[in-house]
């Protein structure tokens, strides 16, 4: 990891990952034209949040479910981008969920966030049937990974 760059466990109500959030809710709906963020984590979910000399600049949070979690608003802000911060923050979702017994790791991104496809694909994510919120989205794709204890 550069030098001046922590990665910060905490939980999704920190003010900093709220923050963040909200710069990762405002970007995709720009980029998809529409209003609506779709459900977010909860207050409670545990979240990781990049400090880069001291300033928060990406966070990605981990929504537990009873059979698998969801990595949810994961986002690095535009200045901090093409350091491989968003890899850094996978990676620690991936132990987290790890940590608390998750087997599979689940996510919903879509067409119009290719470099976030290229990341899970490299990751070792694959392609699944879309769930939840935005399952009849044709734009969402949907991806999964085992997660080994």
């Amino acid at each position: 990891m550069e030098s001046g760059v922590v990665l910060e466990e905490t939980v999704a109500s920190d003010p900093r990952v709220r923050e963040l959030v909200a710069e990762q809710e405002a970007e995709v709906m720009a980029r998809y034209d529409e209003t609506d963020p779709g459900p977010g984590a909860s207050p409670d979910s545990p979240a990781v949040v990049v400090m880069d000399h001291g300033r928060p600049v990406g966070c990605v949070l981990v929504s537990l479910h009873r059979d698998f979690a969801e990595i949810k608003r994961m986002f690095v802000a535009p200045a901090a981008r093409g350091r491989g911060l968003s890899r850094l923050l996978l990676e620690r979702a991936e132990v987290i969920a790890a940590a608390r017994g998750v087997r599979v790791l689940r996510l919903e991104t879509g067409l119009a966030q290719p470099e976030a496809m290229a990341l899970y694909s490299r990751s070792g994510y694959s392609p699944i049937p879309c769930y939840g919120y935005w399952k009849d989205d044709p734009d969402v794709r949907c991806y999964e990974k085992s997660l080994t204890p």
